[in-house]
């Protein structure tokens, strides 16, 4: 394969990394390499750093996308609970007895799922619908006139 095939295969897999928030460990990790490998290929490689920019650029949008699309669906979300044993003269906390883990499921949300509709499929939810220009014939047969 041409070097600058695997450069731009690299580069892509770099920036998705970035992306997701991952630093230089992680993204070797995901790239099957170690640490001092994926130091080594990075150095060859001259966009190296507006990759990362542009993935850590993009990451906060990756994040918001993907909590408005949780809220959109719907999600079971776990609590734990800790009742601690407390003595009564000093306020100090003597062991925890009890923990308890609640899951609580939060419905979708219905202005969520709107707006994840409106901005990702806008043809078919857009509030603004096409009207049709010019006015549509219809010609009626004689049962029909009849009616």
């Amino acid at each position: 394969m041409k070097k600058e095939v695997i450069n731009k295969v690299l580069l892509f897999a770099i920036t998705e990394c970035a992306r997701q928030g991952r630093n230089k460990r992680q993204t070797a990790r995901a790239l099957g390499l170690k640490l001092s490998e994926y130091n080594a290929v990075i150095s060859t490689i001259p966009d190296y750093e507006t990759a990362v920019g542009k993935g850590k650029k993009q990451a906060p949008e990756r994040k918001v996308e993907e909590a408005l699309l949780r809220r959109a669906l719907g999600f079971v979300q776990e609590e734990t609970y800790a009742e601690d044993m407390v003595d009564r003269k000093t306020g100090e906390v003597l062991e925890t007895v009890k923990k308890r883990t609640v899951s609580k499921e939060v419905a979708p949300d219905v202005r969520a799922l709107l707006f994840w509709l409106k901005n990702r499929c806008s043809e078919r939810w857009s509030d603004k619908q096409d009207e049709l220009h010019e006015p549509v014939e219809i010609e009626l047969g004689r049962q029909e006139q009849r009616l």
